[in-house]
This record gives C-alpha cells, structure tokens and sequence, in this order.
C-alpha cells in the first residue's frame, strides 16, 4: 500500500469514528432528555401493562409481514434458485440488522447472507434488493399523502369532491411511476453516461460508476420481472408487507395506550401511521444512533405531539411500542441466525443462471 492510500485508509477511519461518537452521543443524549420529561415509574407501568390481546396480534402481524416479503423477494429472486422458509429466514435477519445499524445499512444483511450461504451473486442480491425498496418508497409515499388527506379532511375545512379527485390522481401518479420505472431508471442511467462521457475524472470515482452499473443492473432486472409477469405481483406483495407492518405498529401502540383509557375509535389508524412513519423516516438518517435509541422515539414523539397528543403520553408511547417491536425483531432475527448457521442446515445449490 502506498503513502497516499494509507493516508486515505486512516482518514476513513477517523471520520468513521468521530461519525459513530456522534451519532452515539446524540442517541445518549436525545434518551437521556425523553426520559428527563417523564416519570421512570409511569413508562416501567406502561410497558408491563400493556394490553395483551393487541400486543399479540400486533406481533402475529409484524411475523406475517415477513412470510409476504419473504414471497416477493423468492419470487424476484426466482423460485427455483433458494427455497421459500431460506428466503424468510433471510428476511428476519436482514430486519433484525436494518434495527440496530444506522440509515438503512442493514440492508446488505441481504446481500450478504444470500452470497455467503446461497452463493447468490452480490449483482444479483443488489438489483432485487434495490427493485424490493423501489416498490416499498412508492407505496409509502402513497400511504403518506393518502393519510395526510384523510387527517386533513378531518381538522379543516375541504370538500369531499376535492378530496376524492387529489386521491385518485395520486394514485394515477402512483401506477405511472411503476408502469414507467424502467424508462425513470433508464432516464438515470442516460444521465450519469453523460456526466461520465463529459468529465473524465468522474471514472475514477469509484462511488459514482458503482452507483452507474447498479442502476444498469437494476433496469435490467425490472425488464426481466417485466418479462416474467410477475410485476403487478411483486406491487401486490410489497403493498401487502407495508399495509401489515404499519397496522402491526397500529395495535403495538393500542396495547400501550389502552391502558390509558384510548379505544380504537380515539386512536384512527392515519394518524397513528403519520407518527410511526416519522419514526421509520428518521431510521434512514446517517443520524440513526445504535438500535434507534433516541432519535427514533424523537422523531416519532415530535410527530405524536404535532398530532394532538401530550409530551408524556408521546414519549412513553415513542419508548414503548420501540422497545417490544425492537425486542421482537432482534429475538426473530437471533433465531434465523442460528437456524441458518447449523452446520446440518441442508440449502439448495443454484443451477440456474440470471434471476430464472
């Protein structure tokens, strides 16, 4: 190694360093002020009192979500190249890294445990991946802009006419994102052939061209999902899992708040998913501190609040329903490693080449 990629080795490596300080300080910090609002004993009362009919179906649907994932990313995958109960282990483990690692990284789980154990191509793991999270984004979106009517019409004063014409022609612009993601991507790729083709010096940024020949390879694996008619499958699954996830959220917090005198008409569903949306929203930041302690009872607390609830009862809520879906994710994700790491644990070899 030379003088110069030495230097660069350990300027990564003190930048990593101070960024981890950081982000773990500010998760100390962001724990210690929430707590600071409230009483220890009212949220050590709330979590051991929760109510348990919804914690349990709550938990049964945050499970569910993962069989649905698990079927989207086999069938994107290809059927013939891991078996299904593979592919759902892998999905336990891929949510329970995505909940203690900050902005998303968790997701090379992914990647990684297909290449290691099912010898899955990385380009393959990548573009399935990244086509999985495109579909996931358009759906939240559309989830978001939906509730964001449904609150709206609710707290001021909108006619019902213009309501239903802002849904549908959301909607519209919904299904015209999917039906032209490959001309979007391809759109992506133009540019960066471009950029490439007009400064030089951008072929040796190693960042830009990986982010090029990913892009490449996800239009191709959208072209081949396309070919295989199985693309308004993988938008059904993905709907499936986001709609489960969220409603899981749903009835972790009524377990909480039930308690507390809230029924499910005082508790509407939009609004809880505005709140816990937040949360999620901030678990993407390069600000995302260990397990999310901190920022991401924050984010969903601020946006709690910002919806009509109290300080106290937002940030026990924010701990609670964080802690019992961290605990459960983790404990999945535990039991998959183990499982897949047996050494009598039979996988299927692949066969087949591409994404067949």
């Amino acid at each position: 190694m030379n003088t110069g990629n030495k230097k660069l080795s350990v300027k990564s490596i003190v930048l990593r360093t101070i960024n981890i300080v950081l982000v773990a300080g500010l998760g100390i910090f962001l724990v210690y002020y929430l707590l600071s609002r409230i009483n220890i004993s009212d949220l050590k009362s709330a979590f051991l009192g929760v109510y348990i009919p919804s914690l349990v179906i709550g938990l049964a649907l945050m499970f569910s979500m993962d069989f649905f994932k698990a079927i989207r990313q086999n069938l994107l995958l290809g059927k013939d190249r891991i078996r299904f109960g593979d592919m759902f282990l892998v999905s336990l483990i891929r949510n329970a890294f995505n909940m203690v690692l900050p902005a998303r990284t968790g997701e090379l789980s992914y990647i990684y445990a297909l290449k290691r154990k099912f010898k899955v191509p990385v380009g393959i793991g990548a573009s399935t991946l990244a086509i999985g999270l495109i579909f996931d984004l358009i759906i939240v979106f559309s989830m978001i802009i939906i509730s964001i009517i449904i609150v709206g019409i609710n707290r001021y004063e909108i006619s019902s006419a213009n309501i239903i014409i802002i849904a549908i022609s959301l909607l519209a612009v919904t299904f015209a994102l999917l039906f032209f993601l490959s001309k979007i991507v391809l759109a992506f790729i133009r540019i960066f052939e471009g950029l490439l083709g007009k400064y030089e010096k951008l072929k040796n940024k190693k960042s830009f061209v990986y982010v090029h020949e990913k892009l490449i390879e996800i239009n191709e694996s959208i072209i081949v999902i396309r070919k295989r008619r199985i693309y308004w499958k993988v938008y059904l699954l993905s709907a499936m899992t986001r709609i489960l996830k969220f409603t899981s959220y749903y009835f972790l917090i009524h377990a909480t708040m039930y308690p507390m005198g809230y029924t499910f008409a005082e508790l509407p569903f939009w609004i809880i998913f505005l709140a816990t949306v937040a949360a999620e929203l901030s678990a993407v930041l390069p600000t995302h501190a260990i397990a999310g302690f901190g920022t991401y009872e924050g984010a969903f607390a601020l946006a709690f609040i910002a919806l009509g609830f109290s300080e106290e009862i937002s940030i026990i809520v924010g701990f609670n329903y964080h802690i019992i879906n961290l605990l459960g994710t983790i404990l999945l994700g535990i039991v998959a490693i183990v499982l897949i790491s047996l050494p009598f644990y039979k996988t299927r070899v692949p066969g087949l080449s591409g994404t067949e």
